[in-house]
C-alpha cells in the first residue's frame, strides 16, 4: 500500500470514528463519566484507550482554544422590580 492509500485509509477512520463516537465520549466526559462509563454508554464499541486518547485530545484543543482569550463568568442579577437578568464579567 503506497503512501497516499495509507493516508487516505487513516483519514477515513479517523472519520468514521468521530462520526460513530467521538462527539458522544466529548460529551459523556463533559457530564463527569469516567471512560468505564463511557464505554458502557457507548453503541459502537471502543477500546478504552481510544476513549483516553479522545478525551486527551479533546482537552488539549479545548486548552488551545481558550489560550490567549480572555475568560469571563455570568453573574446573575435582578433589579427592584424582580426583573433578573445576567451580566459577564472577566474572571479572576
Amino acid at each position: 500500500m503506497d503512501e497516499e492509500q495509507r493516508y487516505f485509509k487513516k483519514a477515513l477512520h479517523n472519520f468514521t470514528y468521530d462520526v460513530a463516537c467521538g462527539d458522544a465520549i466529548r460529551h459523556l466526559y463533559d457530564l463527569g463519566y469516567s471512560p468505564e462509563k463511557i464505554r458502557d454508554r457507548l453503541d459502537y464499541k471502543t477500546t478504552i484507550e481510544n476513549i483516553t486518547k479522545t478525551i486527551e485530545e479533546y482537552e488539549k484543543n479545548k486548552q488551545s482554544a481558550l489560550d490567549g482569550k480572555p475568560q469571563y463568568e455570568y453573574v446573575r442579577e435582578e433589579d427592584e422590580y424582580g426583573h433578573t437578568s445576567f451580566r459577564r464579567v472577566p474572571k479572576g
